[in-house]
């Protein structure tokens, strides 16, 4: 493609307290093969000596950085703030952890331009260790009907998209995806009120109004360990958090009944999930989770209960693909 008229990509790149991942971050989106981008860094009030090492990276022509004096208080108000300045026609979200693949954009552009009616694209992404070190990837483990058509590159609707997250976050790093800027102001950007799953709720919010692309080639990797956002939340609020944004994502789109119900199941399916972040931690918060749910959700032990059977259902499923291995 002439350099002329390839379109301008915004890489909005959040940093904040972990000047040990960062040169390895940027680097890998400076030295990218795809070369009409703009860097826009937003280090969020670091404490760590980041903001001595971004300063390192203000001379180059294409770096817009940003260096805050107070915390906002979240990644996703740094986002935000980042995308504020954003000139390009694609966006693409950064975080501080993660590293890319030398072609990330340059293949997430390609598939971007396919049709008009792709708004997202996202790539496979590699699970690596505080070394760098890959240790699986994030298509592992996931539902059965999502690995079955995602083994290659596909289209795949919003109607998909939306079934999908309903059982989990398909899409669960924003550094693997391309965004057409238009369609994230059209959705209102991230959502602020959400701590841990904001990204779920943007891309629910996304299947309503764009079809989405997948390349089964990892193209990002996903950075694992201790310090991470939801690693310090606790697992009620993040059940809490994941059961609003369904219920009201429901409302706010009048989804018909069997879309509704999808999500229910889907919620279910996601509570039940966390039991193996912690079986204590999960079943000291259960009645909590049931109490604080049931004035919007009179079945919720009900769809918990229909959630456990599709869990189980593709534990079967994953066991039973292992063993024709």
């Amino acid at each position: 493609m002439d350099n002329n008229l390839k379109p301008l990509v915004s890489i909005v790149f959040t940093s904040y307290n972990h000047k040990e991942y960062l040169k390895q971050a940027i680097d890998s989106l400076i030295n990218q093969s795809y070369t009409n981008y703009e860097l826009i860094i937003v280090d969020d009030c670091s404490t760590d000596g980041s903001q001595e090492i971004l300063l390192q990276y203000e001379y180059l022509e294409k770096v817009n950085l940003k260096l805050q004096n107070t915390n906002s208080g979240s990644y996703v108000k740094a986002s935000n703030f980042g995308a504020s300045f954003a000139k390009g026609e694609y966006l693409l979200f950064a975080q501080c952890d993660d590293f890319a693949h030398p072609e990330q954009i340059e293949m997430l552009v390609k598939a971007a331009i396919l049709s008009p009616k792709i708004g997202v694209v996202w790539s496979r992404s590699n699970m690596v260790n505080k070394e760098g070190i890959v240790f699986e990837d994030d298509f592992k483990g996931r539902e059965k009907k999502f690995t079955d058509q995602c083994k290659n590159d596909v289209l795949i609707s919003g109607a998909e998209m939306r079934r999908y997250l309903s059982y989990s976050c398909v899409l669960p790093n924003l550094s693997a995806a391309l965004i057409k800027k238009e369609l994230y102001e059209l959705v209102g950007g991230l959502s602020e009120k959400y701590q841990v799953a904001s990204d779920w709720a943007f891309w629910l919010s996304l299947s309503e109004v764009t079809d989405f692309y997948y390349l089964s080639k990892p193209l990002n990797n996903f950075r694992q360990h201790e310090t991470t956002i939801r690693s310090k939340v606790k697992v009620e609020r993040q059940i809490i958090e994941i059961f609003t944004i369904f219920n009201e994502h429901g409302e706010k789109h009048n989804l018909r009944k069997n879309q509704l119900i999808h999500l229910k199941i889907g919620f279910g399916f996601v509570w039940f999930s966390f039991i193996f972040s912690g079986v204590s931690s999960w079943f000291k918060s259960f009645f909590s989770i049931l109490k604080k749910t049931y004035n919007d959700e009179k079945f919720n032990l009900l769809f918990l209960t229909l959630g456990i059977f599709v869990y189980l259902r593709e534990i079967f499923y994953n066991r039973l693909k292992f063993e024709k291995k």
